[in-house]
């Protein structure tokens, strides 16, 4: 096993290399021609799944004077929206959380997506 450290804007993971991808929790800023996104997707492998995982909207407050808003980074069903027929979504859902959120944060639900890569 061998980890690597990379911007993923600047450089994708290797093309059609994973089994799974699995994206936890990672605020990937949306893009005009989404590359960042395209690399994540183009790096899973045919039969291979993608597994994006954040919290649900509902649950985020836009820190403007911060300057970040919680609309400006991808959620599971934009990506969805992106796959094209080389793609099976087997879920695309809002779940409760099962277990009391940390100390000091208030998310009880989760946006999830996985979907399958045909070909």
């Amino acid at each position: 096993m061998a980890w690597t450290r990379a911007d993923l804007t600047g450089t994708p993971p290797p093309a059609a290399a994973f089994d799974l991808v699995s994206v936890q929790y990672f605020p990937l800023k949306r893009q005009p021609d989404h590359g960042a996104l395209r690399g994540l997707l183009d790096a899973v492998a045919p039969g291979g799944t993608l597994l994006f995982v954040t919290h649900d909207l509902a649950d985020l407050t836009p820190h403007r004077e911060q300057g970040f808003d919680p609309a400006d980074y991808y959620q599971p069903d934009d990506i969805a929206g992106v796959l094209d027929d080389g793609w099976a979504v087997v879920v695309n859902e809002t779940r409760p959380r099962t277990a009391p959120a940390p100390a000091g944060t208030h998310h009880t639900h989760d946006t999830v997506l996985r979907a399958r890569r045909l070909r």
